[in-house]
């Protein structure tokens, strides 16, 4: 090889190192100018939802403000394993032609063991509520001994002031029934922006007020629609005596591995965002799908949580936006200022509810 070969190769090669530390300088000063802008617009944004009218909502035992004309809808209501389903749009005559209906449904049956279905009506008459609580369809379950291998249906048919509630349970023992007598005494009405002054648990058009006559165990979801931004989603989800191994991050992370479409993620914020004392993390991204929509997805949880207080319940919330009917997406109605300026605003409104 000649040296003038050589002295033309080092010379090039030369321009092209100083060329690549140019082009990824110019990329590293355009990505801190587009991060200095987008901060810069969050911050504007913040000031202006200072004047959105907003609205508190109880959700479980915490506060959480959203906006005044939000629509706002619970599910997945448990306590102590006893799933609570709300009727808030019955009348009296309607509750009771319904317990009516569910007698005679179970009158002519048979269980599994060939004998009367509905075994025993135990009605509720205490503190406001009223209504019924049914025993039937007992049957035996398979490779448990015959003396304590059975399980039975229990469901309460109650109602308070103006909100209807059923409870039920997927496994259940005649035990269990002194246990739902006095929890269904213990339930309330409640407005959809009422904020209850005793202590107790918040749900769909319900409250239960404490002490609750078991160990902690209960859960409740509540969803946000936001006006004018239909494809936006909001989720604020809750269990009290759960928790989980791995962290919001750890999960992102060990997801990330081999994801041959992080390209597609930018990440606003990644890190520690503790909540009253207790530790927590968010994760916060602008999400490029296939058909060129823009859309984000936002998450924050608590971290290992403790399992024995309902104030440290498996906490999360998330916000997503481009969402469309299942499997399709669109653009997000929501700038990247408008979104993290919203999430913020609503995430650092969450609180345990004052007693």
């Amino acid at each position: 090889m000649s040296p003038l070969f050589t002295r033309k190769h080092a010379r090039l090669l030369a321009k092209l190192v100083a060329a690549a530390c140019i082009l990824v300088a110019c990329i590293a000063l355009t990505r801190m100018a587009q991060a200095a802008y987008l901060n810069y617009q969050v911050k504007n944004m913040t000031a202006e939802l200072k004047e959105l009218k907003m609205k508190t909502m109880c959700v479980g035992r915490f506060l959480i403000d959203v906006p005044a004309d939000a629509e706002v809808s619970y599910r997945g209501a448990m306590i102590a394993g006893w799933s609570i389903a709300t009727y808030d749009d019955e009348t009296d005559e309607q509750f009771a032609a319904r317990i009516m209906e569910k007698e005679i449904a179970l009158s002519g049956k048979k269980n599994q063991l060939g004998m009367p279905s509905l075994e025993s009506i135990h009605k509720v008459d205490t503190n406001g509520v009223h209504g019924k609580i049914h025993v039937y369809d007992r049957e035996t379950i398979p490779n448990m001994p015959a003396e304590t291998g059975k399980n039975v249906q229990i469901e309460a048919m109650v109602r308070a002031q103006k909100h209807s509630f059923n409870l039920t349970i997927e496994f259940a023992d005649d035990s269990d029934l002194k246990e739902l007598g006095q929890l269904v005494t213990q339930f309330r009405s409640r407005a959809e922006n009422e904020i209850p002054t005793e202590a107790g648990f918040c749900f769909d058009g319900g409250f239960i007020v404490d002490p609750l006559p078991f160990k902690p165990g209960e859960r409740t979801t509540m969803f946000v629609g936001l006006k004018g931004h239909p494809d936006v989603s909001i989720m604020l989800n809750m269990t009290a005596g759960i928790t989980t191994p791995k962290t919001l991050l750890q999960r992102a992370a060990a997801g990330a591995i081999g994801d041959e479409n992080r390209s597609r993620y930018h990440t606003f914020r990644s890190g520690p965002r503790p909540f009253n004392g207790a530790p927590g993390e968010e994760l916060l991204e602008r999400v490029h799908e296939f058909n060129g929509d823009y859309g984000h997805s936002f998450m924050w949880e608590l971290v290992h949580n403790k399992t024995d207080s309902v104030f440290t319940p498996l906490m999360s919330m998330e916000m997503t936006t481009g969402n469309a009917q299942p499997g399709a997406t669109v653009d997000s109605s929501l700038s990247d200022a408008e979104a993290l300026a919203l999430w913020d605003k609503l995430l650092s409104s969450l609180r345990v509810r004052p007693l």
